[in-house]
């Protein structure tokens, strides 16, 4: 499948004036690399647009300021570099990293060489947590939605049983009085008098079309959805038209059915093509024996965030030099017959909005026929044959567009979506939706990474983990770190040392018989003093470079790792860990404001210091402090 660029080449050049950076001469000599770079296949170019003003008004003031001309990536150096980050860092505060992370990716571009650029020393800021869809609010946004759909529904079927019915009610084809009343004669006007065409009030009066808008003017047309009311019916050609048209709202209930039985986010669903032969194949599997064969039925969502696909070789083995991958997909199984299951869904959206996709495609075929097209027309005809096959296509007003060019171009889920779940009860965001049945899923397996990963079609299970920290993911994930680490320091101050207590406080804080054992094993103690559960075999992430069966070799037990406890014994260790790091954080001059790992592990090794008796850590402290001296 090859899709349609969303940015041509002559819309990128319209649309991203480098003329406006002329006296940037490093951003303005490397405007075919930049453009190349970060423009390919951008859905909005305002993100890198502003990202260069930034860096242009930067080399400016660094110009002004060294009495210096920064003209090609020779003229780089290692204090530009620096100055650029103290720039960044005293302007841009929430999106330092960002902005630094951008330059750094253009320098490379443009040719400086990686020596002279150092790592990005700022973190971006944690994202916040979003707030999560309970069970409760989720069956109310599928019922809303479902109420909602059964409107456009019934809607289609009265459109379909009245294609067979009607007649021309106009005076000059021999319409009688009430002839307008008939809703399935102002029917039959829309498809055979106007065709259906998208055409504005005044294109129609001026084909003579007066007479029809005037008498559609007081009669009721199609019951549409608006985004805030719901449910309406409002007069006029327009209404009549929207019978065929669907609006965005129209198509709303029916994206929110598909979002949350499909745990997809917003763009997979927007991205889907109409044909049946990119959406659905036949399901491969049974989940029972015996089970009708013809139950079930994959649906394929097109994938373009996370990890892609494997690469695979055409007929010719190469495309444009490289070797041709296969499109990323998303895979969902579902019902045939429940009507709000994607299945169904699909194939109803696929009816309504076949309409539309006529239209767009006679449009295409207009333009095309013309020998002398304007620039207006060459720009509808390009965003035309863009969305000629997507599913999600409505009419706004005047316009056909899609559901697909809308979420790229802007970036933003558009206000008509936001406005209708908002009304089912969405307070955070589509994104609520697709959390629903990841968190459901995640809750009931027991909190297993393993089953998100499945549930999310992630390309790894440390990707699962970072879509796991949500708000209740994460209170629940801290809750039991607490309870894990609490009880494995829990004998520390203990008068009462025994090796039953002992084997009793790790088992109660979730350790197996054979992990306890190691623990009390001396030998398995780690670089911080801690004793490990499971030295041979470390649980991810922790195992990074162990090969299977060896001896954990990174031993970075105080990031959290699982298996970790500490005993009365390893204080001195500790302290060791503690003094090495407040040395290595000292010795890095201005990199000690910048958050990063140090930092992190000495706040974690301070908490647990905590936990052992204050004169005991004293007592280390001085006894290292007479070691060194």
């Amino acid at each position: 499948m090859a899709p349609h660029p969303y940015k041509t080449e002559n819309a990128r050049e319209r649309e991203f004036d480098f003329e406006a950076f002329a006296d940037c001469r490093l951003i303005y000599r490397n405007a075919h690399a930049i453009r190349e770079e970060f423009l390919k296949e951008k859905k909005t170019i305002r993100k890198p647009l502003g990202s260069l003003r930034i860096i242009q008004s930067f080399i400016t003031l660094h110009e002004d300021k060294n009495k210096t001309k920064i003209k090609s990536a020779s003229d780089v150096t290692v204090d530009f570099c620096v100055e650029f980050i103290v720039y960044c860092m005293a302007r841009f505060a929430s999106s330092a990293a960002q902005e630094i992370r951008f330059c750094w990716r253009l320098l490379k571009t443009v040719g400086v060489p990686t020596d002279v650029i150092p790592p990005n020393p700022v973190s971006d800021p944690d994202r916040k947590s979003r707030e999560e869809l309970d069970e409760r609010s989720a069956r109310y946004f599928l019922n809303s939605a479902k109420k909602e759909a059964r409107v456009i529904i019934d809607r289609y079927h009265q459109v379909e049983e009245m294609a067979s019915r009607g007649k021309d009610p106009r005076r000059k084809a021999g319409g009688r009085n009430g002839d307008w009343d008939q809703l399935e004669n102002r029917l039959w006007v829309c498809r055979e008098v106007l065709g259906l065409q998208t055409r504005t009030e005044s294109d129609l009066i001026a084909l003579g079309h007066r007479g029809v808008i005037r008498s559609m003017a007081k009669r009721p047309g199609a019951i549409e959805i608006d985004p805030k009311l719901g449910p309406i019916q409002e007069n006029g050609l327009f209404a009549h038209l929207q019978f065929y048209h669907p609006s965005l709202a129209d198509l709303a209930p029916f994206v929110g059915l598909l979002m949350i039985r499909s745990n997809v986010n917003l763009q997979c669903v927007a991205d889907c093509q109409a044909a049946w032969s990119k959406w659905s194949e036949p399901y491969a599997r049974a989940f029972s024996h015996g089970e009708e064969p013809d139950r079930w039925v994959s649906i394929i969502l097109p994938k373009l965030r996370g990890a892609q696909s494997q690469k695979r070789k055409r007929s010719d083995g190469m495309k444009n030099g490289k070797v041709a991958k296969a499109p990323a997909r998303i895979v969902v199984p579902s019902l045939k017959r429940p009507w709000s299951h994607p299945f169904q869904v699909l194939s109803f959206v696929q009816k309504l909005t076949h309409p539309l996709r006529t239209e767009v495609k006679r449009r295409i075929k207009e333009i095309s026929s013309k020998t002398d097209i304007s620039q207006e027309e060459c720009r509808e005809l390009d965003r035309l044959q863009s969305i000629k096959n997507d599913m999600f296509l409505y009419r706004n007003r005047s316009l056909i567009t899609s559901l697909k060019l809308t979420t790229r171009e802007s970036q933003l889920t558009p206000t008509a979506l936001v406005e209708v779940f908002e009304r089912y009860g969405l307070t955070a965001g589509v994104r609520q939706l697709r959390d629903a049945g990841l968190q459901f899923g995640f809750r009931t397996s027991g909190h297993s990474l393993l089953i998100l990963h499945l549930l999310a079609r992630h390309s790894s299970r440390g990707t699962a983990a970072a879509y796991a920290r949500r708000q209740d993911f994460f209170r629940r994930s801290q809750e039991l770190f607490v309870a894990i680490f609490d009880k494995s320091v829990a004998l520390v101050r203990s008068s009462n040392y025994t090796i039953a207590n002992l084997r009793q406080e790790l088992r109660a804080s979730g350790l197996e018989d054979w992990q306890i054992t190691n623990v009390l094993d001396p030998n398995t103690r780690s670089r911080y003093g801690n004793r490990c559960g499971g030295p041979t075999s470390p649980p991810a992430p922790f195992d990074n470079g162990t090969p299977p069966g060896q001896l954990c070799r990174g031993q970075d037990c105080i990031d959290g790792c699982p298996l970790a406890r500490f005993l009365p014994d390893a204080l001195p260790f500790l302290v060791k860990q503690w003094n090495s790091i407040k040395q290595q954080i000292a010795s890095v001059g201005i990199a000690a404001a910048f958050e990063n790992s140090l930092q992190h592990r000495l706040s974690k090794l301070e908490r647990i210091l905590e936990k052992y008796p204050p004169p005991a850590v004293l007592a280390e402290k001085r006894k290292l402090e007479e070691e060194g001296e």
